[in-house]
């Protein structure tokens, strides 16, 4: 049975702040053995991917490595909870817990002013993020007290912003469910005409019934779903301006930015990969550029997260040069991130491979076809082990096979009928069967010539679907109609 890596996974997670406060913390609240669990913390820290055979190896002399599991777990729990000591006032509920607890306490001990003052304080962080849940208990406290003062007309204001309170949240969560609904009949491919006008209609009613009740969240939902129907609707300038609004009303309020960096990166991303649909390069280089530092620029501080930024920005600039031609400047940018890439395990995450195609992609390109292959082969040598997407598995394997044939690698036959043997029983994607179709009669002289009229129907259709299925995804893709269609020309 394989080691339980998420010990590894939190450490490696952690700023250099937090590990450094992690040691005091041990220092002060570990009572005995602090110095071995600071040594753990500091040996599983340093591994690239986790090995426990080395860690029990480098602990081989102590006594308390004979109980590695219930250790690894105490270390755990210490690091969690040092993190909370260090984050407890750096979070919005971190923060406001607390100050309910205060509150409370406040209101108890009859110190009643006192209460009101850290209501109103509380009230105008829980109004600026739109904490609706913990704001509505912190506005229930000033009932409270209005009930003790006995002031109906305060009482009646508070009561209403608590009703009020009540309906924002069941507006967002109706258009969330909404949202959800949409994604899943999409992923489903249930999306009938009747089905599509019926979500829209549902969409504008909730949006529009009453603006006192709208909120972020409720923007971000009604447009996220928007954006999802015009995808089903193959309307891009559509879907364009549902993630640009989205991107507004969070830099118009950039406490949103530093509260849910992930959305707000998400949501960029999105307008990208549009970007790239409509073919607007200037704006797509722009906003990859903005991506790359907006964690510095809003002093937000989470290496996971910064190379998640790292893995999408990447992969956006490698596919504007793939898609403006611009195959050197792909190379060059290669060159500066193949560093971090090589050493990035691949359990981080499904990202990974998807810009390890796409640096394939440049590489075969640029005719750099021993690269090419080299990314190429870090993908399949994973997918017994990672849960890559069959898509990403299949693009993979045809875009190896245009680098044997272009470097006329004796492996291309064999890795061609190993395909066509894996193509027979994956019916559900019947474009990557073609493409196969269409490299099998490219490769041999005589059959292409043959066959010119079907290979220029195949290319035509996959062309059609592969621009269909980009749509759908927002996947980044090669073009294997258009690199086809060159191989004819040649």
């Amino acid at each position: 049975m394989k080691a339980s890596d998420e010990l590894h996974q939190l450490i490696r997670s952690m700023s250099m702040s937090e590990k450094r406060y992690f040691k005091i913390h041990a220092s002060r609240h570990i009572i005995g053995k602090q110095n071995n669990y600071i040594l753990l913390f500091d040996a599983i820290g340093k591994q690239e991917v986790y090995d426990e055979a080395e860690i029990k190896k480098a602990f081989v002399n102590t006594s308390f490595i004979k109980h590695l599991p219930s250790e690894k777990h105490y270390l755990y729990q210490q690091i969690l909870e040092s993190l909370n000591a260090f984050n407890q006032d750096k979070t919005f509920l971190a923060r406001n817990s607390n100050v309910l607890i205060s509150i409370e306490i406040l209101y108890n001990k009859g110190l009643f002013s006192q209460c009101r003052k850290l209501i109103r304080k509380a009230c105008a962080e829980a109004y600026a993020l739109e904490r609706f849940a913990i704001l509505y208990q912190i506005v229930h406290w000033e009932t409270m007290l209005n009930i003790k003062d006995e002031d109906e007309k305060k009482l009646t204001l508070s009561i209403k912003e608590e009703n009020r309170l009540l309906e924002v949240m069941k507006l967002q969560s109706a258009l969330m469910q909404v949202a959800f609904h949409l994604q899943v009949q999409i992923d489903k491919g249930q999306t009938s005409e009747s089905f599509i006008l019926e979500q829209k209609k549902e969409l504008t009613r909730l949006y529009t019934a009453a603006k006192e009740r709208n909120s972020f969240w409720s923007t971000y939902y009604y447009y996220s779903g928007i954006a999802l129907l015009a995808t089903l609707e193959s309307d891009e300038k559509k879907r364009y301006e549902c993630y640009s609004r989205i991107k507004e009303v969070m830099d118009q309020a950039p406490q949103f930015i530093r509260d849910l960096p992930g959305i707000y990166h998400l949501n960029s991303n999105n307008l990208v990969n549009v970007m790239f649909f409509l073919k607007k390069y200037e704006e797509a280089a722009m906003l990859i550029n903005e991506q790359r530092s907006f964690l510095k620029s809003h002093g937000i501080q989470n290496p996971t997260f910064s190379r998640i930024v790292f893995l999408n920005t990447s992969e956006s600039e490698l596919y504007l040069h793939y898609r403006t031609g611009n195959y050197r400047a792909g190379i060059d940018h290669i060159k500066v991130i193949e560093g971090e890439v090589k050493k990035m395990e691949n359990s981080f995450s499904p990202l990974l491979f998807d810009l390890l195609y796409v640096m394939a992609a440049v590489e075969l390109s640029n005719g750099t076809y021993k690269n090419a292959g080299k990314w190429l082969n870090r993908i399949m040598n994973a997918e017994l082990d990672m849960n890559i997407r069959m898509e990403l598995q299949l693009n993979s394997r045809l875009l190896y096979l245009l680098v044997l044939f272009e470097s006329d690698d004796i492996l291309f036959d064999n890795r061609l009928n190993a395909m066509r043997r894996l193509m027979a029983r994956k019916n559900d994607f019947p474009t990557h069967a073609k493409i196969l179709e269409v490299i099998r009669m490219l490769s041999d002289e005589k059959v292409k010539n043959k066959n010119m009229t079907v290979i220029k129907k195949y290319i035509s259709e996959i062309s059609k679907e592969s621009l269909r299925s980009n749509r759908e995804t927002l996947n980044k893709q090669f073009d294997f109609a258009g690199y086809m269609e060159r191989q004819l020309i040649e």
